[in-house]
């Protein structure tokens, strides 16, 4: 049966300028028999030096107009299609071969559209002096055949020395004026606009190449505007007398053109040597009065001002750089300050000879919180018999008319004793706070006759050999108050089976007509014993106040059986 030569076809295309194609994305082959291509011829005429062309990777390259290129099947992917330089048609043919027979030449248009030359815009903007700002922040770009940008290029003719410019960090550094730099699209982020050292206007222009053309220069006005120097404050403050504060707790900073701050400069006018001063805890410690002290802003916590040794007011400056520029001095005043404790002791009165800790009446407050370190007492009883102060630190009887001073740590150690006769006296305490001494606080210290006590047992009746602690019956009164301190007993009954009094404390069985003195404390430890024979005898009680004793009272033990 005769053989049915195949069919290739390929139909009108339209490509861009340059645009490369493979032959074999556009090719159809038909063959009736089933018979697979073998080999395919190409001619193009297009004779033009600027048209399309046919192109094989096969080692022959650009396919002369007007003649035929065969390749073997296997080789299509090999082939390929150029748009042309210019706009413009041509018309190429293509034809397959089954290995038995050449099918028909079919023609097609190859169409080369016109590239469309992308668009690269720049804003005006406006920078301050010195500023620099990447171009590609500011660049924008558009290709309506949707090309990528491969290179841009940019023109500054701004010839004053003082004008902004261009620089490229791919080593050219600054551009000239009126000079191209071109430079590849990938390298666009090494390019930079920096403002003028002046403020002013200048001209500047960008284009963009997508590989085919060069769009139109667009060009776009540099203003160079003067910087706004920022503002630093720190209102007055009054602070305690050797009080540190953060400086950054003081500190305000703005900037109008939103500048962020990037260093600080302090000067302290207070040259006294108590007087307040600025710190560093960058190394450098206390800053010298009058002189400057620079600080990165970020450091700025590690910078204290401390309050003065004592009190009083001193002029301290602060100014802030924003990158461009220092802004003003700014001058607040530092005032130390500190209240002075109070101390007082109220009026008071104590019997003759009586001692008392100046602690149990004195009392010290400070409005600032702190701690009272030392005391001063001073007596003005200068009479022999008056009253006075007395130390246990080692020096005694402070005498009178004199200061005794006294760390708060020992004011335990420190006595007030009545006199030894009544009488009244004035005394003053004050105290210091580690920076003042407060005002002296007087008191009136009255030395009055002691009210002895009085200590009082019932008469009462034991059975034979029967115990009693004396406890059970002993009661005890004083009309001012004070304590008991000791008991004295006595036993009148000499007869050897009367009852008698007993001490735990050691030494047994009282001897009649003895005193048996014991502590207050120990007074649970004394009994009374009824005798071994029926019959009554009189026993003796007093208390002691710690001042006086009290009169004897007797009361009558009756042994019954």
């Amino acid at each position: 049966m005769a053989n049915t030569p195949p069919v290739a076809t390929i139909n009108d295309n339209s490509v861009r300028t340059l645009a490369w194609n493979q032959i074999g994305n556009w090719l159809t082959y038909l063959d009736v028999n089933g018979n697979p291509a073998v080999k395919y011829q190409f001619w193009d005429s297009g004779a033009a030096a600027d048209s399309g062309l046919i192109w094989s990777d096969a080692g022959t390259g650009q396919l002369a107009p007007n003649t035929t290129l065969e390749i073997n099947a296997a080789d299509l992917s090999k082939i390929w299609v150029r748009g042309g330089a210019v706009g413009g048609s041509e018309t190429m043919w293509v034809r397959a071969f089954d290995g038995t027979d050449w099918g028909n030449w079919d023609s097609f248009t190859l169409t080369t559209v016109p590239n469309t030359a992308p668009v690269a815009t720049v804003s005006d903007h406006t920078v301050r002096i010195g500023e620099w700002t990447h171009a590609s922040n500011w660049i924008s770009y558009s290709d309506a055949d949707g090309d990528a940008a491969t290179r841009y290029q940019f023109w500054d003719s701004g010839t004053s020395t003082s004008s902004g410019y261009l620089w490229s960090d791919l080593g050219t550094g600054q551009q000239a004026p009126n000079t191209v730099l071109d430079v590849a699209a990938s390298d666009l982020d090494k390019i930079w606009i920096r403002g003028g050292s002046a403020s002013g206007s200048e001209t500047f222009w960008v284009r963009a190449f997508d590989g085919h053309d060069w769009g139109n220069w667009d060009s776009f006005t540099l203003t160079t505007q003067p910087n706004t120097a920022p503002v630093a404050s720190i209102a007055d403050h009054t602070v305690h007398v050797d009080q540190w504060s953060p400086v950054s707790n003081w500190l305000s900073y703005s900037d109008a053109d939103g500048d962020a701050v990037t260093q600080y400069q302090f000067w302290d006018g207070g040259a006294a040597a108590t007087s307040g001063y600025i710190w560093s805890d960058l190394g450098t410690g206390q800053q010298p009065a009058n002189s400057t002290l620079t600080v990165a802003a970020s450091d700025l916590s590690q910078i204290w001002i401390r309050g003065g040794s004592t009190t009083g007011s001193e002029t301290m400056w602060v100014r802030a750089f924003d990158g461009h520029d220092w802004s003003n001095w700014d001058s607040f005043t530092l005032t130390s300050q500190n209240v002075a404790p109070v101390a007082s002791i109220a009026d008071h009165t104590a019997h003759v000879g009586q001692w008392v800790r100046a602690s149990n009446w004195l009392s010290s407050s400070d409005a600032d919180g702190d701690a009272v370190t030392q005391y001063q007492l001073w007596d003005g009883g200068a009479a022999a018999t008056s009253g006075y102060i007395w130390s246990d630190l080692g020096t005694g009887q402070q005498p009178a008319n004199s200061t005794l001073t006294v760390a708060a740590s020992d004011l335990s150690q420190i006595w007030l004793r009545g006199g030894s006769t009544t009488g009244s006296e004035t005394m003053w305490v004050r105290a210091f706070d580690g920076h003042d001494w407060g005002l002296w606080d007087s008191f009136q210290f009255d030395t009055v006759t002691n009210t002895a006590p009085v200590a009082d047992i019932a008469d009462h009746s034991l059975h034979l050999n029967e115990w009693t602690r004396v406890t059970n019956w002993l009661s005890y009164f004083d009309s001012e108050g004070d304590a008991v301190t000791q008991y004295q007993f006595w036993d009148g009954g000499a007869g050897a089976t009367s009852g008698y009094i007993w001490s735990d404390l050691g030494t047994g069985q009282q001897p009649a007509n003895s005193t048996l003195t014991v502590a207050a404390s120990d007074v649970s430890q004394i009994w009374l014993r009824g005798g071994s024979a029926t019959g009554t005898e009189t026993m003796y009680v007093r208390a002691f106040d710690g001042i006086d004793w009290s009169g004897w009272d007797a009361f009558t033990l009756t042994t019954i059986a």
